[in-house]
This record gives C-alpha cells, sequence and structure tokens, in this order.
C-alpha cells in the first residue's frame, strides 16, 4: 500500500442525534439514547430510536419519493459525511468514486408489510418490491450521489458495518476509487423486537455492556458512514484527516451458526497483532451475556497483561446489525480530540478486570485505536485506525 487511507468525513444518524458533532458531543458527555419506544411499539422495553429523520432534507431525486427507513439513515449518513468531508456531488467523479454499504437485515418493515400482503391476498404490492432487496440503500445512495464506480453491498449480521468499511479502504489502497463513502445502516422494527424478546436476547433494563451482571442489549437503528480517500490526495485538497485506516480483511472463528464464538482465545489471536501497540479497543459489547463474556476473554488474552483502555459505545447508542460502523466513527473521533467515551451501565469492576472507561469521559492521547467487529456466527472483522 503506497499512500494510507484517510478518513476525511464521517456522518452519523443515531438515536444520540443525527450529524457527527450531535452524535459525538453525547457519546462523550456519557448521555444515552435508550428509552421507551415511539415509532416502533416496544411495551416494557428500552429502545435507541432515531428521531427527527426527515426524507426531504436527504433525498431529492424522484426515485426517492418511495425510500424505505433503511435506505434513508444510509443515504442521510452518507450525505453528511460528505459535507463533512468538504465535498459536493459536484466535485465527486462518478466512475472513481465507489460505495460500500453494510446492513444485517435490509428493509425490515417494507418486507413484512409485503409478505402480509401476499399472505392475505395472494400478491404482493409491486410498488414496494425494489425496497426489498438486500442492496436497496446501496442503490439509493447510487443514484442520488450520481455514483458510478465500484459498489457493495455488505451482508455479515453484526459485522455488517465494519465489513463495508473494510472493503471500502481496499478500494482505496488498491487504486480502484479515488473517494470511497463506506458504513452500514438497520432499522428498528417491531418484528426484530419480538423476535429478540421470544428468543431471550434482550434486556428490559438499560444496557450494560461488559458488567458482569448484564442481562441483556438494548436494541436499537442508525447509520454511520467514513468518506475514505488517499491520504496525500486529502491533503492536497487540504481536507481535515481524522485518522488513517489500515485494510484488514475479517476472517472466521468457530462458532455457533446462530451464536456467538464461545473461544475467546481464538479471538485474541486474531486480535493480538492489532492491539499490540493500541491506547484504545472499541468493543463489540452490547449487555449481552454471551457477547461480553467471549469478548472480555479474548481482550484479556490479546492485551498480554498491557492496560488497554476499553468502551463500549452500544450502551448509548443502542444495538443493531451495522452499529460497528459508528464503533469505527467513534474510534475516529477518539484519535482526532484524544477523548475516551465512557461505558454506560457497566459498574466497576469490568469483566475480566479490563480498563473500561466508566462514568465520565477519559482524556489521553489515542495514536491506535482498534475497533473489535464480531458477529454471529462467526465472522471477525476488526478495524484498525491511526493517527497521522
Amino acid at each position: 500500500m503506497s499512500d494510507p487511507v484517510a478518513i476525511t468525513g464521517v456522518g452519523v444518524v443515531c438515536a444520540l442525534g443525527i450529524g457527527v458533532e450531535a452524535f459525538w458531543e453525547a457519546l462523550a458527555a456519557g448521555r444515552g439514547g435508550c428509552g421507551p419506544g415511539r415509532r416502533v411499539d416496544t411495551p416494557g422495553l428500552l429502545v435507541a430510536e432515531v428521531a427527527g429523520l426527515e426524507a426531504g432534507r436527504f433525498a431529492f431525486s424522484a426515485q426517492a419519493r418511495r425510500i424505505d427507513r433503511t435506505s434513508l439513515l444510509a443515504l442521510a449518513a452518507a450525505q453528511l459525511a460528505l459535507a463533512d468531508a468538504g465535498l459536493t456531488r459536484e466535485q465527486l467523479v462518478p466512475a472513481s468514486t465507489a460505495v460500500g454499504l453494510g446492513s444485517a437485515f435490509g428493509n425490515l418493515e417494507e418486507t413484512a408489510m409485503f409478505l402480509d400482503r401476499v399472505f392475505a391476498r395472494g400478491t404482493g404490492n409491486p410498488m414496494l418490491f425494489p425496497n426489498l432487496v438486500m442492496n436497496a440503500p446501496l442503490s439509493y445512495a447510487c443514484i442520488e450521489l450520481g455514483v458510478t464506480g465500484p459498489t457493495a453491498m455488505v451482508t455479515e449480521q453484526e459485522a455488517s458495518g465494519e465489513g463495508a468499511i473494510a472493503w471500502g479502504a481496499r478500494q482505496i489502497a488498491d487504486g480502484a476509487a479515488q473517494v470511497c463513502l463506506a458504513g452500514g445502516s438497520d432499522e428498528l422494527t417491531s418484528g426484530l423486537v419480538r423476535l429478540r424478546r421470544e428468543t431471550g436476547t434482550i434486556g428490559a433494563g438499560p444496557p450494560r455492556p461488559l458488567d458482569p451482571h448484564a442481562d441483556g442489549a438494548c436494541l436499537g437503528e442508525g447509520a454511520a458512514v467514513l468518506v475514505l480517500e488517499g491520504l496525500a490526495r486529502a491533503r492536497a485538497r487540504g481536507a481535515s484527516v481524522y485518522a488513517a485506516l489500515v485494510p484488514h480483511d475479517g476472517t472466521g472463528i468457530p462458532a455457533p451458526v446462530h451464536g456467538w464464538p464461545v473461544d475467546g482465545d481464538a479471538l485474541g489471536r486474531v486480535l493480538a497483532p492489532l492491539v499490540a501497540d493500541a491506547d484504545l479497543v472499541v468493543a463489540a459489547a452490547s449487555g449481552s451475556p454471551p457477547l461480553d463474556t467471549v469478548e472480555a476473554d479474548a481482550l484479556t488474552g490479546a492485551f498480554g497483561g498491557r492496560r488497554v483502555a476499553v468502551t463500549a459505545p452500544r450502551g448509548a447508542t443502542g444495538d443493531f446489525g451495522s452499529a460497528g460502523a459508528l464503533g469505527v466513527a467513534a474510534a475516529a473521533l477518539a484519535i482526532r480530540d484524544g477523548i475516551v467515551p465512557p461505558t454506560l451501565g457497566c459498574r466497576l469492576p469490568a469483566r475480566r478486570g479490563l480498563d473500561v472507561v466508566t462514568g465520565t469521559a477519559r482524556r489521553m492521547p489515542v495514536r491506535v485505536a482498534v475497533v473489535d467487529g464480531l458477529a454471529r456466527g462467526g465472522m471477525c472483522c476488526p478495524v484498525r485506525l491511526e493517527a497521522t
């Protein structure tokens, strides 16, 4: 790789706010986004919903009149990321611009509507069908931005966001694109809440990532998209650079098909070379005991006795398929500002004695941050960021 991959723009839409600074201010201040459901009926459960998302602010084409929520979340984050990078659609070279997005489930709400009609009437609504394919968010983003370069839609359960970002970094590193928008989005639906409640994989109270007494995650929704470009190109146009992103191919570790890995040593061996000099790890922990346990074991082994700061943003943002993309955004901001946000809900001592930042944000220099991208089924896609 001749030129490092630079992060020059960050766009975030989540329960903490719309826009990177709103997200970061709330996260660093230790404010959480989990509360009673408003748009989605969630009696007795806390969820992290996105409020105030208006299609008219981000979608302008005739095709976007029928945009679904998952696609709108992704498009909004992409538009915000471009603005944060100081770029406009007119400045992009369509054939040299790539888009990579991740989503664990895609458009669940309209899929359920379509299938309900199929079961009731024998035929679905054809106007909804184009939104039901997994790459609908990718298509809407490319249409709105006029992009004709390389594209990819990544579906890797809870590592979907990190997988898309890793793909995007490769496009820049390999010279396949000058600019890449990469990230992920997922929506919250009543069907998903019902499923997770019935399977006992969410908690009734506030989430407590990496706390030994945590009893489940808080479901959420949102999107995060990064603008990636070569460092030399970014500096030549006078762009502000958050951090350099080191491309890393994902790998698989043993796990049940629909369950979390149970072998912390296997995960630790993957993470060890990436965290050997890390100042910060952004954990995948959400308050789900199986995930938090294996991750704490893996990090303890990977650190080899070193004290490394750990934070888990999903206590504030809620847990959803591409929430890892928000973790990458948080890592980039931690490097930029020298601030590690606290992990909401975790009470000391944390699992395995990890140095989990709790209570208030910790001011410290962050030169290297690693995001632990981990998914059910054993997909492992960590992301390493370095100060430039």
